[in-house]
């Protein structure tokens, strides 16, 4: 993140913290499509995944007078919706449903990401569009049949792009255990996603 990206951050968490829900909203619409992208990774199903965006806002606004490090904000609001995304593939486990079939990723599409708003965005290549859509079908299908675990550290290491460190910190988790999670969903993924190579 940027140092303006940063100090602006920074100035609208401690705004929040002095109840401004007007700043709170501004976060939010900083945040919601990287949190949207993340939890969808995790639950590959859009209506849960909405859910899960939008209870962590609502935790986030409840609990932001408890975060002591204002620049902590980007990390401690990922965190919040990694475990609730995960809590929910786990329920979704217990009743056993599976993701929902068709999304594709203009379906997805929740808007610019606000982190980079000068990035150019090419005209769509129907061709190249099919192709990508089928691919992130074919990946959502292999991600929903990994454990809970496995998904939510491979989707934080390859979408997130965090450090090993910083997700054994968001999951309270050793980093051993990240890499070894994450090494095992890579290998499932791989063994499965064979055709695409």
């Amino acid at each position: 993140m940027s140092s303006e990206n940063g100090a602006r951050d920074r100035h609208l968490v401690l705004r929040s913290q002095d109840g401004d829900a007007e700043a709170f909203g501004q976060l939010v619409d900083i945040y919601q499509a990287r949190l949207f992208r993340t939890a969808y990774m995790i639950l590959g199903n859009r209506q849960d995944t909405e859910d899960v965006v939008q209870e962590t806002f609502i935790l986030a606004w409840k609990r932001i007078h408890l975060l002591e490090n204002p620049d902590a904000f980007r990390g401690w609001l990922r965190k919040i919706c990694t475990h609730r995304a995960t809590d929910a593939v786990r329920r979704q486990a217990r009743r056993a449903t599976s993701a929902q079939p068709g999304e594709t990723l203009e379906a997805l599409d929740v808007g610019p990401d606000t982190n980079d708003p000068g990035r150019a965005v090419p005209p769509a290549d129907p061709a190249h569009t099919s192709e990508v859509n089928a691919k992130m079908s074919a990946l959502a299908r292999v991600l929903s049949t990994l454990k809970p675990e496995l998904r939510a550290c491979w989707v934080l290491k390859e979408v997130e792009e965090m450090s090993y460190q910083e997700i054994a910190q968001n999951l309270n988790l050793s980093e051993s255990t990240v890499r070894g999670r994450i090494a095992r969903a890579r290998t499932r993924i791989m063994e499965r996603m064979e055709e695409w190579r």
